[in-house]
C-alpha cells in the first residue's frame, strides 16, 4: 500500500478529497489484513504510529524503492524504468517530455541507486502485490488477478482527474510485467480488460 494513503496530512483540514481520504482510512482500519506492507519505508514510523494509536493490529512493514524495483525485476524480468514499445509509438510531443523524466532518473541514479523513477515507467501498487505473492508462494501456485485493471488510471473514485499527465500512470508498465508473469506463472483473471495478457478464472 502507498504510505501516502495513511498520512495523517492527508485527513487534515482543507485537503482536496479530505473526505474521500477518510473514508477510505476508516474502510482500511476495518479490513482486519494478516499484514500491511507498505511501498516505501519513508514516515513508516509514523505510519505505523497512526495505526497503532488507532488499534489497527495487523503487522506493519514497508518495502525500499531500491528493494521494491529488484524484487520486481528478479521475479518478471523487468526492471524500472519500464520503457515499451507502446512509448515509442506515441506522438513526438509526448515522447519528448517523457523521455526527460527518463534521463533524469537514469542521471540519478548514477549517484544514488535507490531514486524511485516516474509513475508511467514503474508497475502499480496491485501489480506489485501480485509480484510479492508469487515471491512468497512460488512458482507452483495459481494466482487469480482481480481489481487491476488498465484503464481510467488518471481518474480517481471522486471523480477527479489527475493533472498535468499525459500518459496513464503505470499502464505501460503493468502490462509489460503482467504479460512476464503469465508467460512464468499461472495467473488467471476475472477482469475482462486483462484477459488479452492471461486466460479468464472459469
Amino acid at each position: 500500500m502507498n504510505p501516502d494513503l495513511l498520512h495523517p496530512k492527508e485527513r487534515q483540514e482543507g485537503v482536496a478529497d479530505r473526505e474521500m481520504n477518510e473514508q477510505y482510512y476508516r474502510k482500511i482500519l476495518a479490513s482486519r489484513p494478516n499484514r500491511m506492507i507498505l511501498t516505501r519505508t519513508s514516515s513508516l514510523a509514523l505510519v505505523k504510529a497512526e495505526l497503532d494509536a488507532a488499534a489497527f493490529s495487523a503487522p506493519v512493514s514497508g518495502i525500499s524503492i531500491y528493494d521494491r524495483r529488484m524484487l520486481v525485476g528478479r521475479i518478471s524480468g523487468c526492471y524500472d524504468p519500464i520503457v515499451t514499445s507502446d512509448f515509442f509509438r506515441l506522438p513526438n510531443k509526448i515522447k519528448i517530455r517523457y523521455a526527460g523524466s527518463l534521463a533524469s532518473t537514469f542521471l540519478k541514479r548514477l549517484r544514488n541507486h535507490k531514486k524511485d523513477c516516474g509513475s508511467a515507467f514503474r508497475p502499480s501498487t496491485g501489480v506489485l502485490a501480485l509480484v510479492m505473492a508469487i515471491n512468497e508462494y512460488g512458482p507452483g501456485a495459481e494466482y487469480v488477478i482481480c481489481g487491476i485493471g488498465i484503464h481510467k488510471r488518471l481518474e480517481y473514485l471522486s471523480g477527479t482527474k489527475t493533472k498535468g499527465r499525459l500518459l496513464q500512470p503505470h499502464v505501460y508498465a503493468d502490462t509489460k510485467v503482467l504479460r512476464k508473469l503469465a508467460d512464468r506463472y499461472s495467473l488467471f483473471t476475472t477482469e475482462p480488460e486483462l484477459t488479452s495478457l492471461m486466460p479468464p478464472l472459469r
